[in-house]
């Protein structure tokens, strides 16, 4: 089979790019910030024990997450905090922040970072798969580095040594109990067409095309102005509830928190089918279905067997996939699976233990109950 002329010249443009990137990570400049970082957190963490962390500040962007552990106290930081940044902190305090809660803020950020040595600044970044110019900064300073995608993780990693997992992003516009509470709201009658209202982004064309080509046969797939921001989370709630499928056109590889919202309330994910082949998928079982290029065409065929799959699961299918999200897709597990392998590294860093007990996607269940 020939090669057509205008793929040779993408194969050749990507592998020029690939090695021209693959070339810069080989500067000195990365071994002196690796040994530089790790000579810092051994100090910090020699100094203060890390292996129970106790009190854990949260960005405002993990306002809804709620502690597994009764002797954790979280303390929610207000969305301005870095311009009135707090004066007392305790000792053995760690702030976890994602990108999102510094954002514009960053040279704040970095000032608050640097002026507070005794404490773990862990960094949740929810947007490497894209963002590389402020995931890099990012992952310079902090102590720990936290990827959301597996998209990157190598590159990133280069910027701090004390990179950890990836962890994937998960829902966190509702606590559990709010869930719960509004279980009846999920188990009312739904309709049959997709969900899939994205974030315009003019630096993706390709995704752009597709959610453009979705949206001349469904109405409820398109681009919206991200008015969620400014309603209620029960309004929130409300519009994921009417719907028994959605429709998923992500930036790259990342997965957008709308997978998790549709998997924590009980709808069925259309996904793109390279997700297939990437370890994100991993809490998502045998739920989504996954389109092809030429589903974007007419996409009917594929939501009706989304929607098929929905009914044929009654009320308590539809319970059960809520139940089971809650319990793997929701920001209070993550949060402390985070807490947990900070923990476990700090106790490894202290001890000059090298072994790698935590896992690409966190620890290990027996490790769950170490204190």
């Amino acid at each position: 089979m020939s090669i057509p002329t205008s793929a040779h010249e993408i194969i050749t443009k990507i592998s020029e790019l690939t090695k021209e990137v693959n070339g810069v990570l080989q500067d000195p400049f990365f071994d002196s910030l690796a040994m530089t970082k790790q000579h810092k957190i051994a100090q910090k963490l020699h100094l203060n024990d890390f292996s129970v962390i106790n009190t854990v500040y949260l960005g405002d962007h993990l306002r809804n997450a709620r502690p597994m552990n009764s002797k954790r106290k979280y303390i929610n930081l207000p969305v301005d905090f870095l311009d009135t940044p707090p004066n007392e902190l305790p000792s053995k305090g760690l702030f976890l922040l994602t990108n999102n809660d510094i954002g514009k803020n960053l040279p704040k950020y970095i000032s608050f970072y640097e002026n507070n040595p005794d404490i773990l600044f862990i960094i949740w970044d929810w947007d490497s798969q894209h963002w590389i110019y402020m995931s890099s900064i990012l992952a310079m300073n902090c102590d720990f580095y936290i990827p959301a995608t597996s998209e990157n993780s190598f590159l990133l990693s280069h910027f701090n040594p004390n990179t950890v997992g990836p962890i994937f992003a998960v829902a966190h516009q509702w606590t559990k109990l709010f869930l719960l509470e509004n279980i009846d709201l999920l188990l009312q009658a739904r309709l049959d067409e997709p969900l899939g209202i994205h974030g315009y982004y003019g630096d993706f064309p390709k995704r752009n095309r597709a959610i453009n080509t979705v949206s001349n046969t469904f109405s409820t797939v398109g681009f919206g102005n991200n008015d969620f921001k400014s309603r209620s989370d029960l309004d929130n709630l409300k519009e994921w509830a009417q719907y028994k499928t959605h429709w998923i056109v992500p930036v790259l590889g990342g997965v957008p928190i709308r997978v998790y919202n549709a998997l924590i309330t009980g709808g069925i994910p259309i996904l793109p089918s390279f997700y297939k082949n990437m370890p994100e998928v991993i809490n998502f079982g045998g739920i989504p279905l996954y389109y092809e290029t030429s589903d974007l065409i007419d996409p009917r065929p594929i939501n009706k067997a989304a929607v098929d799959k929905f009914d044929s699961g009654s009320v308590s299918g539809l319970i059960q996939r809520i139940i089971d999200s809650i319990g793997t897709n929701h920001i209070d597990a993550n949060c402390d699976k985070i807490i947990l392998s900070i923990e476990d590294i700090a106790d490894n860093i202290t001890t000059s233990y090298k072994e790698h007990r935590s896992g690409y996607l966190g620890l290990r269940h027996n490790l769950q109950y170490r204190h």
